[in-house]
């Protein structure tokens, strides 16, 4: 019986193995799974980035079902990239689609997923197939940016990227990579058109760096910095943007240039 019970055991501890890494062939996304009748979806993912100072833990909801743990500033859910909080993959949320999907962002009751203070609530169209992302960001009033992604697959030695400047106080900025600036004045709330950078740029210099919209490339001018050969990876394409407060020093709230997987 014990020789029968460990086969049996083998063979599930496989058989787990096998769907937890099963791809779906081309796909190139860093999910530990797969969509079932994706096209029938539409996919969301909640770019999270209210900065309390306290920091509370939020939860998100889609048309009132919590679909998340509790998560805090500076997280893509569900999935995230680099600088962030969030996980390390391409995940999206598969809703139903419909012009009414309301995505709703509370504080819950302590150990309950009952809301107790509404964060941000909107309603957004979603089409069945395609691939968004919403950001949401605070300043006098909470605002929230909602975004059609371009899911496809750049070409073999290049990535692709947009840049979205969620900085409440900073007018406009540009997102410089070493001396080249790739994304100019880019103003709060708003994303830049779509930008391709060769791979080879990681044997050059991944240093990040957000600056005022003009200013000079000079080091006295950077709000925000990040270095990562990761935001490289070849035919990946990514969303990078730019939050905090250019006065802030502590770690919740001041400035970051992060980056999340699109694909």
């Amino acid at each position: 019986m014990k020789k029968i019970f460990s086969i049996i055991s083998l063979l599930s501890v496989l058989t787990v193995a096998f769907i937890s890494c099963k791809k779906t062939g081309g796909d190139n996304v860093f999910s530990e799974y797969d969509i079932v009748d994706q096209g029938a979806k539409a996919l969301i993912k909640v770019n999270y980035n209210v900065a309390f100072f306290n920091n509370p833990g939020v939860q998100v909801k889609i048309n009132d079902v919590r679909v998340s743990g509790l998560i805090l500033n500076r997280t893509p859910f569900p999935g995230g990239g680099f600088n962030t909080l969030g996980s390390n993959t391409g995940d999206y949320l598969p809703v139903d689609p419909g012009a009414n999907t309301k995505v709703s962002i509370t504080i819950p009751k302590r150990g309950t997923n009952i809301d107790s203070v509404e964060i941000y609530t909107t309603t957004v169209a979603a089409t069945a197939g395609k691939r968004y992302s919403l950001h949401v960001t605070d300043t006098a009033a909470r605002k929230s940016l909602f975004v059609e992604e371009d899911a496809s697959i750049p070409d073999s030695g290049f990535v692709r990227m947009r840049f979205v400047n969620l900085m409440p106080t900073v007018p406009s900025v540009d997102l410089w990579v070493g001396t080249n600036k790739v994304a100019s004045n880019i103003a709060y709330m708003s994303i830049s058109d779509k930008f391709v950078l060769p791979t080879s740029q990681a044997s050059i210099t991944t240093k990040w760096d957000v600056r005022a919209a003009g200013a000079a490339n000079l080091t006295t001018n950077i709000i925000a910095t990040y270095t990562s050969a990761s935001t490289f990876n070849n035919q990946r394409v990514y969303t990078a943007y730019a939050i905090g407060y250019p006065d802030k020093t502590d770690a919740t709230r001041k400035p970051y240039i992060s980056f999340y997987y699109v694909r």
